[in-house]
């Protein structure tokens, strides 16, 4: 016997929130069948991609999976084998839902009242990783289940409600002042402070010196936020690697440039939330503030001890990197791309105390010569 199709109703969203550092909406939604969470990235651009992670089942779990619901674009139940509350359902309380972000603002986890539901991690999305739920059990389709990460998480979780809450009232003070006495231990008194953040958050300077004839723009409070996917590439390291700030120097012959320069940084001091990624030693970026110079190369100041860098004290735990912005000429550019940056640091016209100050000419007068 069949009766007519049982008509579903739209999805309703139980709780939404968008990060504070990066272009991420997430959202809670409740279908008559199940509860999804979900970080829709960059949304309403051609570049807007979706995380979702399976929270429960609001009805009776099916015993397999619902490809035709997944066809018609509706988010699937979980089945019956993978599912770990009542066969029948259960509902979230919506009025105790709570969104907290991570620090690195690409990742976030959903809370009911004190209990930790759901987790989408920043290294989810990959090999079939869509995060961890609470009401799942093993490795299911839709999400791990939560209970053999949930000591980690939820001190992740706690550590950074921690860090949100600092930038409530009055942060900016202490750490401008931090800034300020590394930077003047390194070139002196200051001779410019130029606010780069636009208004917005976080609060980012660029302060300027000059010391033994070199002229040095360095940023202040880039490093006030860790940067996103650092986790990814240096695991347990991350915390070594996930917080910088971006320096130019310029000798005296060239410090009609300077300017220039300080306005490319403020405008690539923010690339890693907008880009959701990081910055980092041997990295490359094109540059035409200089002219007859199509690049510059970030290189990391505590990677390279020969190179004079301030000093600085570690923020929240974490170490502040100083990544140099050392201009490259078209054809070094292209030659760096090939040999990687260890093999180019090695040919260095001068060797690496000098690498950090630009004097109008190019770093590797060698460098076309080598062959690979």
């Amino acid at each position: 016997m069949f009766g007519k199709k049982k008509k579903t109703s739209e999805p309703v969203i139980l709780a939404e929130s968008w990060s504070p550092s990066c272009r991420i909406q997430a959202l809670v939604e409740e279908s008559d069948t199940c509860c999804y969470f979900y970080l829709w990235f960059y949304p309403g651009t051609e570049n807007a991609y979706i995380k979702n992670c399976f929270i429960c089942n609001v009805a009776k779990a099916p015993d397999k999976i619902d490809v035709d619901a997944m066809k018609r674009g509706m988010a699937p139940a979980m089945p019956a084998e993978f599912v770990k509350h009542d066969a029948d359902g259960i509902r979230l309380n919506r009025e105790m839902l709570s969104i907290v972000w991570f620090e690195e603002g690409d990742a976030a986890a959903l809370l009911e009242g004190d209990t930790l539901l759901c987790v989408i991690p920043g290294w989810s999305g990959y090999q079939g990783f869509n995060g961890y739920s609470r009401y799942a059990l093993g490795t299911a389709p839709y999400a791990w289940e939560l209970t053999p990460a949930e000591e980690v998480l939820g001190a992740r979780v706690a550590k950074s409600r921690e860090f949100w809450d600092y930038f409530e009232d009055g942060y900016w003070q202490d750490v401008q002042q931090m800034h300020l006495k590394a930077l003047e231990d390194f070139f002196g008194e200051q001779e410019k402070y130029f606010a780069i953040d636009g208004g917005k958050f976080p609060n980012k300077a660029l302060i300027a010196g000059t010391q033994d004839g070199v002229h040095y723009g360095i940023t202040a409070g880039v490093s006030l936020l860790p940067m996103p996917q650092v986790e990814q590439y240096f695991q347990e390291e991350a915390s070594d690697f996930r917080r910088i700030e971006l320096g130019f120097a310029a000798s005296e012959a060239q410090s009609d440039i300077c300017m220039k320069m300080y306005s490319y940084i403020s405008t690539i001091s923010g690339i890693p939330w907008r880009e959701i990624s990081f910055l980092g030693h041997g990295h490359t970026i094109p540059c035409d503030a200089i002219e007859g110079f199509s690049a510059v190369w970030l290189l990391n100041s505590r990677l390279l001890p020969q190179t004079a860098a301030p000093s600085y004290p570690d923020f929240m735990g974490d170490k502040i990197n100083l990544l140099w912005l050392v201009p490259l000429k078209e054809e070094e550019f292209r030659k760096l791309k090939e040999i990687g940056t260890e093999e180019a640091l090695k040919l260095l016209e001068g060797g690496l105390k000098e690498i950090s100050v630009f004097n109008g000419a190019g770093k590797f007068q060698t460098l076309n010569n080598v062959r690979t």
